[in-house]
C-alpha cells in the first residue's frame, strides 16, 4: 500500500551520489545526469487518450510537480513540490522518416534541470512505417532503471501494483555509521593509487553517439550457456563485466600500463526478490572492480578475478557499509562531497560506467494495447569517462546499448568493440 504522496522527499544517499553525476555530468559534458527509456510499438497510440491517461496518473502529476531544493550547507537536500496551480503534463508528438529505433535530435538534446524544469518527460514517436516509440526521460536523480521500468509499465497496464516508496530506515548511531565509512575508505583506498585505464580523459559537449548490439534468440541461449562453462557463481553478470572489459582493453589507444587499473564502480540492486518497487529513488548500492592488464589475459582468468573480488566485498560487508557511508554524507556541502568522490581517481571517476539490468523486460509484451516490438535503455551522457556499457534482456533476447563520445570511440571502435565482445561472448 502506498501512503499518500508527500509534498517534499528528501535524497536518499544514491539519490546525492546522482546529484554529483548530474554536477559532474553537466561540468564535463554536454547536459546533466539524463536517462532515456523508449518503448517500441507494432503501431501509434492514440495521442489524445495517452496524454489523458499520463495526466490522469497521480503518481505521474506528482513527478511532474517536483523540483529539486539543495538547502543549505548540512541540509538534507529534497524534492519539493512546485507552487501554483497543477500544470498539465505535455505529451509531445513528433513524426519522421527516420528508421524504427532512430529518434529525433530535439530527444537527445533536451536537458532536465532538476532545480527548475520538471524531472520527467514523454515524448511520443510516430514512423512512416506505422509504428511508433513512447520515450520517457527522466534526471536520474528521481531514480534508478528500475524504476523507470515499473513507472512506464504501470503507466501501460494501470492494474499494475508497484511500491512507490521505499519503508524508511532507521537511523544508526553516529560511530557506528562512521565505522562503516571508514571501512570503505580503507577499501577505496589500499595503498595503491588508483590510475583508470581510459579512452579519453577529456571534456566533450557533443551528446553520446549510441551503437546497439544484438543477439538473436540463439545467440543469447548460447550465452547463457557459456556462463555456465566459465563456472560464474553470480549469473552471467561476470562474464558480461568480464567481456566488456576485454574488448574494452582491445579498443584502446595504447595498452594499458602497468600502473593502471580497469577500475569500474558497479551498481547493485538493493529491492527485495519479487517484490515491484520500490519506484521513487536510486534503490542501489555498488561493488567496485578493479582488474589490471594480466587479469584481462584470457576470459577465464578475467571472469575468475572478477567472482573472487565480488566474493571478498560480499563477505566484508562493502556493500552494506557503502550504503551506510552515502546515506551518512547526503549532508556534507556538494564541493567536499565532490573531491572526496573523486581523489581516488583523480577525477576520472572510472575506466567506463556499467550496468546489467537483467532479465526485468523479458515479459514486457504490451504497453496500453499495442505489441511492444522493443524497449531500450539509453545511458546519460557522460564526457568523462565518455563510455557506458549497459546490458538488458528484453523477450528473452540480450542486448548491449553502448554511449560513447566521439573523442573516446570515434571511427571504428564501436565496431571493433562489437566484434571482440561477440566473439568473447558466443566463444567464437
Amino acid at each position: 500500500m502506498n501512503a499518500q504522496l508527500p509534498q517534499r522527499l528528501p535524497l536518499n544517499g544514491s539519490d546525492y551520489f546522482q546529484l554529483f553525476l548530474d554536477r559532474h555530468h553537466r561540468a564535463t559534458g554536454p547536459m546533466g545526469n539524463v536517462s532515456r527509456f523508449a518503448v517500441y510499438l507494432d503501431e501509434l497510440p492514440d495521442p489524445s487518450a495517452l496524454e489523458s491517461r499520463i495526466n490522469g496518473d497521480s503518481l505521474l502529476c506528482w513527478l511532474h510537480s517536483l523540483r529539486l531544493n539543495t538547502g543549505w550547507p548540512f541540509q538534507l537536500p529534497r524534492w519539493q513540490q512546485k507552487q501554483g496551480p497543477p500544470v498539465a503534463i505535455p505529451l509531445r508528438l513528433y513524426f519522421t522518416d527516420l528508421s524504427p529505433r532512430e529518434l529525433p535530435e530535439i530527444i537527445w538534446s533536451t536537458d532536465l534541470r532538476a532545480k527548475s524544469e520538471a524531472p520527467v518527460r514523454f515524448d511520443l514517436v510516430s514512423y512512416a512505417s506505422g509504428q511508433a516509440a513512447l520515450v520517457f526521460s527522466w534526471n536520474h536523480i528521481l531514480m534508478d532503471a528500475r524504476g523507470a521500468e515499473l513507472l512506464v509499465r504501470q503507466l501501460g497496464s494501470p492494474d499494475t501494483d508497484a511500491q512507490y516508496f521505499a519503508p524508511p530506515e532507521l537511523p544508526l548511531p553516529l560511530m557506528e555509521s562512521l565505522q562503516h565509512a571508514r571501512k570503505v575508505k580503507d577499501f577505496l583506498l589500499d595503498g595503491t593509487r588508483i590510475k583508470p585505464a581510459l579512452l579519453t580523459g577529456r571534456p566533450t559537449r557533443e551528446h553520446n553517439r549510441f551503437h546497439i548490439i544484438d543477439f538473436t534468440e540463439t545467440e543469447s541461449r548460447q550465452v547463457e550457456a557459456n556462463c555456465q562453462k566459465y563456472l560464474a557463481r553470480f549469473g552471467k553478470s561476470p562474464v558480461l563485466l568480464a567481456a566488456t572489459l576485454r574488448a574494452y582493453q582491445h579498443i584502446l589507444d595504447e595498452p594499458a600500463s602497468a600502473e593502471q587499473q580497469f577500475w569500474v564502480p558497479i551498481p547493485q540492486d538493493q529491492r527485495r526478490k519479487g517484490v515491484a518497487g520500490p519506484v521513487i529513488g536510486n534503490q542501489v548500492s555498488y561493488l567496485f572492480y578493479r582488474l589490471r592488464a594480466p587479469h584481462l589475459a584470457d576470459l577465464q582468468t578475467a571472469v575468475d578475478e572478477i567472482s573472487a573480488q565480488m566474493v571478498s566485498q560480499m563477505r566484508a560487508g562493502i556493500p552494506k557499509s557503502y550504503h551506510i557511508m552515502m546515506e551518512l554524507v547526503r549532508r556534507m556541502p556538494m564541493g567536499l562531497y565532490s573531491h572526496l568522490t573523486k581523489s581516488p581517481t583523480k577525477g576520472m571517476l572510472a575506466s567506463l560506467f556499467f550496468s546489467d539490468t537483467g532479465h526485468s523486460l523479458d515479459d514486457f509484451t504490451d504497453f496500453a494495447g499495442c505489441a511492444v516490438t522493443d524497449a531500450i535503455h539509453y545511458p546519460p551522457s557522460a564526457g568523462i569517462p565518455g563510455f557506458t556499457t549497459i546490458f538488458m534482456s528484453v523477450q528473452t533476447r540480450l542486448r548491449a546499448v553502448i554511449g560513447y563520445t566521439a573523442d573516446s570511440a570515434g571511427a571504428d571502435k564501436p565496431l571493433r568493440f562489437e566484434r571482440f565482445l561477440r566473439n568473447d561472448l558466443l566463444g567464437l
